[in-house]
């Protein structure tokens, strides 16, 4: 319930990130034959327009999300897994269930100015376990519904930050260390380039680290991260490590 409860204080903060020309829009737009808008949480509202609205001839994506519910941002992530060669086009950021699963499922990122990559974690034995039991059943569903998401898009259980039962603080599947020492205030990880490499090797990264050298690495930007409950990933990569 912790991990939780600090995803939903996360989400509200990132909240806060989004684009004003965004404000009261529909959750999606298939703007042209080829580009597809996607703005606001990964919820049902936002499965449903994607349902509807999405073409088959879509070749980018242009998101900016906070991220949502899981169950409901791996049946998004299934239908944009159906489109090849897609270009995904972070504008704003793409957090948590976004990057989750939308991000695996793409093979070319774009970044534009100012845009975020944050993972939170997925849903995983460590959560289950210190869920209510209503919530238990829920949970353990939705991680079925995950692994089974991962293995056939070959998403290693290290992007996901996925924990046992048994060792809820410790994620095997990442070696590496962090930019800024952890803390327990830090609830979002800033995605740096050797993550993405390592976890997502299919995923044209361009010059991603060098943006973010400039653009969020600064000492200044640095302080504003912290300050926000981010922490940058630095030289964390995921490792061998399978479900």
């Amino acid at each position: 319930m912790r991990r939780f409860s600090m995803l939903l204080l996360a989400l509200t903060a990132l909240a806060s990130l989004s684009l004003s020309g965004f404000a009261h829009a529909a959750p999606c737009e298939q703007r042209t034959p080829t580009v597809f808008v996607i703005k606001g949480e990964t919820n049902q509202a936002l499965a449903d327009c994607v349902a509807a609205t999405l073409k088959s001839t879509t070749t980018e994506v242009i998101v900016d999300s906070q991220g949502g519910p899981a169950g409901v941002a791996i049946d998004i992530a299934e239908r944009l897994a159906a489109l090849p060669n897609l270009t995904l086009t972070v504008k704003g950021r793409c957090a948590s269930s976004c990057a989750n699963y939308f991000l695996p499922v793409a093979r070319r990122l774009v970044i534009e100015p100012g845009a975020l990559i944050l993972l939170h974690g997925g849903i995983d034995p460590a959560q289950v376990a210190s869920a209510a039991a209503a919530e238990a059943a829920t949970l353990q569903a939705i991680a079925e519904k995950q692994r089974a998401f991962a293995l056939h898009h070959d998403i290693p259980p290290g992007w996901l930050l996925y924990r046992t039962a048994e060792a809820p603080k410790r994620v095997d599947g990442l070696d590496g260390a962090y930019r800024w020492p952890n803390e327990p205030r830090y609830r979002l990880s800033l995605v740096e380039a050797p993550m993405l490499r390592a976890c997502l090797p299919q995923l044209d990264i361009g010059d991603y680290q060098a943006r973010l050298e400039v653009e969020q690495l600064t000492p200044k930007r640095i302080a504003w991260l912290k300050r926000h409950g981010l922490i940058a990933t630095g030289s964390i990569v995921c490792n061998k490590a399978a479900w």
